[in-house]
This record gives structure tokens, C-alpha cells and sequence, in this order.
């Protein structure tokens, strides 16, 4: 069976890019009709909380859940916040392709990323990792690898598409609706996943809720070119359907708090908030050396509302009117 699970991080910031993100893992010679709970089936080289002061738990196992509850507080000094966030997602990749990405570009490259075109995101390269050493990473790709091979589950893909704050002002002014940010980057995901199902197999994705939506057979009709979209539920918690693809009779659920429920939409979480701060580190390094240059005092920002407008604030002497154009968002 095949089980995908998608999720978004940067929908509600001002500043910086909206990421959203797509896992599929493959579980080999899985004949019952109910979706394996993977989180159990992993449960020697996973859990849901990490250990304590940016250590894994006592097993060394890899922790995977919804990002705002992996990322580490930005006021945290004594541990790197994207500890956890990194070591999870870099496990992960290392098991699937033998080693983890040594960049941020060449993580982008393996996510298929397209990074933001303004100068803010064009700087050198970040090396990897940033919050924990390669021993700790190859230590958790181990204990990681040692319960996929057990459980016969394998990481079929994870990729990561980015929404730049322009395109972001872009699909808000052409429909009037902010939702419609995540659907282009949602169907692209949804064409790869059907791609990825080989013949007989099963297949299941699970799609964090977008706000308050509660029905998508039209958006499901529309990015995957079909006709036939089953409607199984549509309720205040979540939309279930099936899908009749010519190659693939295939189950998607869009859930409130997917991540909680399913470690493929956990996952999906992880990577997509990873990949927008290691984005947001390219934004503070160029904004903050524009500043030092100009004698501006800048401190970092996440691009969330608040902190944004105190950005703004300090760094107005340094954005032209372009600037402003190409970087802040209007919804």
C-alpha cells in the first residue's frame, strides 16, 4: 500500500514564502483493508515527542509529529529550535538515498523545490546540518533505517513546493480567495502521488484541512483531470472521497489536524517547515549584512504578523518600493 500525506507551513505569516509539502512511504506486502498505523508499525525508530534540551528520546528514536509542536521556540538559547525539525527530516532522506543533503540548495534540488527569485533567497548556500552534527543525523538515519527494513516501509518520495510572496499577492488578487494560495501546489502533489502507485497497489493520501473548507470534490475534479469524484463524507472535521483515476481507485481525506492522526501528513509538516526556515535564515542573512553595511539595526524575523510589522519598521530604510512589491504579502 501506498500512503501519502500532505501539509503546508507559512500560510498565515506576512513575510517569507508558504511551503507545502507531499510524503509518500510504501509498505510492502500490506493486505488488510485498514491503513497501517505507521507510527506503530515504526514504533522502534520513531515516536511523537522528542527527549528534552534537543536530544532524541531515550530510545534514540526519531521524533514525528506536527511541526509547531517538533520547532523549538526562536527564544530557546540554549538549543538550536530546528533540532528536532532537522533531525527528523534529514533521517528520513538519508535512509531513502544513502546520505542527507550537505546544503539547503541541494536539499531544495532533492525536495524539487523552486527557492523564491528575489536577491533575499539568492545567497550561498547553507551548509547542513545547522542545529545538530552528521554523526547525530547518521546515528537517527540508523535507528530509523533498522525499523523501516523491519516493517518492510520505504520512503517513496517527499518533495516540497514553494510559493513565493509575489505569486502568493498574484493568486489572492485573481480569485479572491487566500485559500486557492495552497490548490496549485495541493495538485501538484496529488499528479506525483498518482504517478508514484505501482499496479495492484493501494492507495491512500491524507491532506491537512484548508481552513475552514469542507469540500474539495471540485478541486480534486480540477487538478487531477478526472470526472468521477466519489463524495464519501463532508463534515465539520473532515471530507473523505474516492477518486477514480484511470490508473488508480484512490482514497483522500482532508482532515483537521492531519499530522495528529497520520505520521505521513506529520512528516509532510516537518519538511515543509524546515524548507521554509532554511528560507527564512537566507532572508535574515541578506537583510541583516544590508544592515550592518547601512549601520540599521535588524534583528531577524520569522515573518509572522506582529514580528513582521516591527521588521518592517526597522528595515524601511533599506526596501525600495520593489522591495515591498515582491516581499510582503497582502492576506
Amino acid at each position: 500500500m501506498l500512503i501519502g500525506g500532505i501539509d503546508e507551513a507559512g500560510y498565515g505569516p506576512m513575510l517569507g514564502p508558504l511551503c507545502v509539502a507531499m510524503t509518500a512511504l510504501r509498505v510492502q506486502g500490506w493486505d488488510s483493508e485498514r491503513t497501517p498505523d505507521l507510527w506503530s508499525l515504526l514504533e522502534t525508530g520513531v515516536c511523537r515527542k522528542p527527549g528534552r534540551g534537543g536530544a532524541s528520546d531515550a530510545s534514540g528514536r526519531v521524533a514525528v509529529a506536527d511541526s509547531k509542536q517538533i520547532k523549538l521556540s526562536n527564544s530557546v538559547t540554549t538549543t538550536h529550535p530546528l533540532v528536532h525539525l532537522e533531525r527528523g527530516v534529514l533521517a528520513f532522506l538519508s535512509h531513502q538515498d544513502g546520505a542527507p543533503p550537505e546544503t539547503d540548495h541541494t536539499l531544495f534540488e532533492r525536495l524539487g523545490t523552486t527557492s523564491p527569485t528575489h536577491a533575499a533567497y539568492a545567497g550561498e548556500a547553507t551548509m547542513l546540518p545547522v542545529a545538530l552534527d552528521a554523526a547525530s543525523i547518521g546515528i537517527a538515519a540508523n535507528i530509523l533505517g533498522r525499523a523501516m527494513t523491519r516493517a518492510s516501509v520505504t520512503l517513496a518520495d517527499a518533495r516540497c513546493a514553494c510559493v513565493p510572496e509575489a505569486r502568493f499577492n498574484a493568486i489572492v488578487r485573481e480569485t479572491q480567495n487566500k485559500g486557492e494560495t495552497t490548490a496549485g501546489a495541493i495538485g501538484e502533489h496529488l499528479r506525483r502521488f498518482v504517478g508514484l502507485v505501482e499496479p495492484g497497489e493501494r492507495a491512500g493520501l491524507v491532506c491537512d484541512r484548508l481552513g475552514g473548507r469542507a469540500a474539495y470534490a471540485g478541486l480534486l475534479r480540477r487538478e487531477l483531470g478526472v470526472d468521477e469524484v466519489e463524495v464519501i463524507e463532508e463534515s465539520d472535521t473532515r471530507s473523505r472521497y474516492l477518486v477514480h483515476h484511470p490508473k488508480v481507485r484512490l482514497g483522500i481525506a482532508f482532515l483537521t489536524e492531519g499530522e495528529s492522526a497520520h505520521l505521513p501528513v506529520a512528516l509532510a509538516s516537518m519538511i515543509a517547515k524546515y524548507v521554509r526556515e532554511l528560507a527564512m535564515l537566507r532572508f535574515n542573512a541578506y537583510w541583516g549584512e544590508r544592515a550592518a553595511s547601512a549601520r540599521i539595526e535588524l534583528k531577524p524575523t520569522a515573518g509572522y504578523a506582529s514580528d513582521a510589522k516591527r521588521w518592517l519598521q526597522e528595515a524601511a530604510a533599506l526596501l525600495t518600493p520593489e522591495d515591498r512589491l515582491a516581499l510582503v504579502r497582502i492576506a
